[in-house]
């Protein structure tokens, strides 16, 4: 949450807070029903896409509300889930565990069409202030439309300097070079708003002070890049997904002014 008030400060797009529960107390003052849909239910620092709720629709009779995977869930199960997350069924070792309610950033068309369900994402790594390495996640059946390379999601490796994608990695199977049971190649495609993508991923990094740090994007069909959260420790599939290690990429940019 306080990622997103340094990016509101320095006016760099990012997802709306609509709520955020630091405990179970906090839970006495939600009104499920003026929450706007669609929204997501997430840890404040969770990791591998854990714990993250999306919810796509609101009965307009009743306390019912639909979630990414169809199920239907009333107010009780949303206030349940985020006594979970309070409890830290889903947050990092040794976090203090908190959870927010966000605005769900809708898909960009263009990447829609290779997706299942989910918001693909785009990570990109900065380092001294240089965009070093990027790669796209796409959610997948098998991930649960999450881009959770950990569940199963895909990642496509990003060539920097044109924004199209290079190589692909199941996040269960490895290596790939077709969306699993298609005929669609995952080289060759090019991210919509590259270079937008890139400057606003320097200007996060740039605000929060990091000097090597993952950013994880949403491309807005409107709005454009929007920041999704910041990584002090950004995994290491990108380096597969793009054939190439961290290293020699970081040995070039290092002490660059």
């Amino acid at each position: 949450h306080r990622t997103k008030e340094l990016l509101r400060e320095h006016k760099i797009p990012t997802a709306a807070v609509f709520h955020t529960f630091d405990s179970l107390g906090d839970l006495e003052n939600i009104n499920w029903e003026t929450i706007p849909v669609p929204f997501v239910i997430k840890p404040a620092s969770g990791s591998a896409g854990k714990g993250i709720l999306v919810i796509t629709d609101k009965n307009p009779k009743k306390l019912e509300w639909k979630n990414s995977d169809g199920e239907k869930l009333t107010d009780e199960d949303l206030s349940l889930h985020i006594g979970n997350i309070l409890e830290g069924e889903f947050s990092t070792w040794g976090s203090t565990h908190k959870a927010i309610i966000e605005e769900m950033i809708p898909s960009h068309p263009e990447l829609l069409k290779y997706s299942f369900k989910g918001t693909p994402d785009i990570r990109i790594i900065i380092f001294n202030n240089v965009p070093v390495m990027a790669m796209a996640r796409i959610p997948t059946k098998a991930s649960s439309g999450k881009a959770n390379l950990d569940q199963g999601a895909i990642g496509l490796g990003i060539d920097m300097a044109t924004g199209i994608t290079t190589y692909g990695v199941n996040g269960k199977s490895g290596i790939i070079t077709h969306f699993p049971g298609t005929k669609k190649k995952v080289a060759g495609i090019p991210i919509p708003q590259w270079n937008k993508l890139l400057e606003t991923a320097v200007m996060a990094s740039e605000a929060a002070g990091y000097v090597f740090m993952g950013a994880d994007l949403f491309i807005h069909p409107t709005k454009g890049p929007m920041i999704v959260e910041l990584n002090g420790f950004p995994g290491l599939s990108i380096q597969l997904c793009n054939k190439a290690g961290l290293k020699r990429r970081l040995e070039r940019v290092s002490g660059l002014e």
